[in-house]
This record gives structure tokens, C-alpha cells and sequence, in this order.
């Protein structure tokens, strides 16, 4: 199925797997992207507020932004984002968590000036195994629509 503007509706939901976080991935991550000994340093970590190593926020947002694209936006007409609102870490990421990703749409918006368009608003979150929400944010996602009578979305 290929997910257009049309497939979404306020108050759906979607389960969109999960994610065993490894050690080895969240150095890997912070070693290139967010260098904090808490996150690339298990010794100092064990020293810091989070008593061990977590993942950093960012590698939680890509965690979760994996999970959505292999599971939804891969296979539809997403034309991609013009920003994030409510970006939310709510707890520490540890290795050995599995993260379960959902989504909930909250709105679906028809463009007022492009009509091959539209805006979908889901709130989007993570939970760890113990059912604990580590991470949220809402996304604006750009979604063609079918209806345009276009084969193809126009940029």
C-alpha cells in the first residue's frame, strides 16, 4: 500500500516496531554525534546524574525516525517536513532498552494553496520495555495527495 494524504484520518493509530538499543550503538552514535561522557564513556557515566551510559536524545529522535520511515514513509508520498514541534526526552535511553514506536494522528490538513497536498500532524513516541514513554515529539509531515489527478506529486 502506498500511504497517500487521503489514508490518513484524526485518531488513527500505528505500531511501528521496535528497536533493541546496543551499546555498541549508542557510542558508535555519540562518538560521531554528540560526544558527552554520558554518552561515549561508560566509567564517567557511572560518575554522572545517570549513574551509566545512555543514548543520546538525537540517537533516540534517529531510533525513532527509522522506525516510521521503514514502517510508513518508505511506502508512501511523504514530500518530507518543514519542522518538529513538542520534541520531548522524558527518560534515559540505556543499552539493552527495546523501544517500542507508535504514532497517533492527530490532525489532517488539505493545503489551502497546493491541492496535490496536505499536512498530517502525528504525535509520535517511544516506550521503553517496562512501558515507560522515553521520547515524543508531534511531526508536520507534507503528504501528496491521489486525488490530483497527477501521477506524481508536484514539488
Amino acid at each position: 500500500m502506498t500511504y497517500t494524504l487521503e489514508d490518513f484520518a484524526a485518531g488513527q493509530r500505528y505500531a511501528l516496531g521496535s528497536h533493541v538499543v546496543t551499546e555498541q550503538d549508542v557510542l558508535g552514535f555519540a562518538g560521531t554525534w554528540d560526544a558527552q561522557a554520558f554518552h561515549t564513556d561508560p566509567s564517567a557515566a557511572r560518575q554522572s546524574p545517570f549513574q551509566g551510559l545512555i543514548a543520546s536524545g538525537w540517537h533516540t529522535a534517529a531510533i525513532f525516525m527509522s522506525r516510521y520511515v521503514s514502517t510508513l514513509l518508505a511506502d508512501s508520498t511523504c514530500l518530507g517536513s518543514p519542522g518538529v514541534d513538542e520534541l520531548r526526552w522524558h527518560a534515559p535511553v540505556r543499552p539493552g532498552d527495546t523501544l517500542t514506536a507508535h504514532l497517533v494522528i492527530e490532525s489532517v490538513t488539505n493545503s489551502a494553496r497546493r491541492p496535490d497536498r496536505g499536512t498530517v500532524r502525528p504525535r509520535c513516541t517511544l516506550v521503553n520495555q517496562h512501558g515507560a514513554e522515553v521520547f515524543s515529539m508531534v511531526l508536520i509531515t507534507l503528504f501528496g495527495r491521489r486525488t490530483t489527478g497527477r501521477s506524481e506529486p508536484q514539488l
